[in-house]
C-alpha cells in the first residue's frame, strides 16, 4: 500500500513557505500565535494558520483555520483547527 503522508509532507514542504526562527517539537502542529508566543519572529506567521514542525525544527504552513481560528492544544500536544 502506498503511504500518502510522506508524499504529502514532501510536496507540502516544497510548495509551502518555510519559516525558521526558533525551535519546535518535530511532528507537532502549531498555531501561528503559539510560535510567536514562544519567541519565533512574528513576521511570516498568521495567528489563525496552522504550521507543521519538521524533523529539522523548521515550521511549514499546513493550513488556514476557519473561524474562530486556531486552538492551542496544550503543552506536548498539537494545536488544532477545530472547524477545519
Amino acid at each position: 500500500m502506498v503511504q500518502i503522508l510522506p508524499l504529502f509532507l514532501a510536496t507540502l514542504a516544497t510548495i509551502s513557505p518555510v519559516v525558521q526562527a526558533g525551535s519546535c517539537t518535530p511532528g507537532l502542529d502549531y498555531c501561528g500565535f503559539t510560535l510567536t508566543g514562544n519567541g519565533w519572529d512574528p513576521q511570516g506567521f498568521h495567528h489563525s494558520y496552522l504550521y507543521y514542525c519538521l524533523a529539522d525544527g523548521v515550521a511549514i504552513l499546513k493550513q488556514k483555520c476557519r473561524f474562530p481560528g486556531c486552538e492551542d492544544g496544550g503543552t506536548g500536544n498539537s494545536d488544532v483547527c477545530p472547524y477545519g
